[in-house]
């Protein structure tokens, strides 16, 4: 039995970062993406900020900081 190899799902926070840097491309202004998307302008600015000066890959969804949760099973 061949076993797919399960590509990663893509964090639909990723998604809208990556759709914000493609409308940056294609010529729209920084407050027109934030109201598409529905977010705030300081975010799309800190988002094409970050794909500007370390490429559009500084996008993607990063490991979360700190402790793992702990399971709630044993108790």
């Amino acid at each position: 039995m061949d076993k797919q190899a399960k590509k990663p799902t893509k964090d639909w926070r990723e998604a809208r970062r990556e759709r914000a840097w493609d409308l940056k491309q294609k010529g729209w202004k920084q407050k027109d993406i934030a109201e598409a998307l529905g977010v705030s302008a300081g975010a799309v600015s800190q988002w094409l900020k970050r794909a500007e000066e370390k490429g559009p890959e500084a996008l993607r969804s990063q490991p979360r900081k700190g402790a793992r949760p702990r399971s709630c099973a044993s108790h």
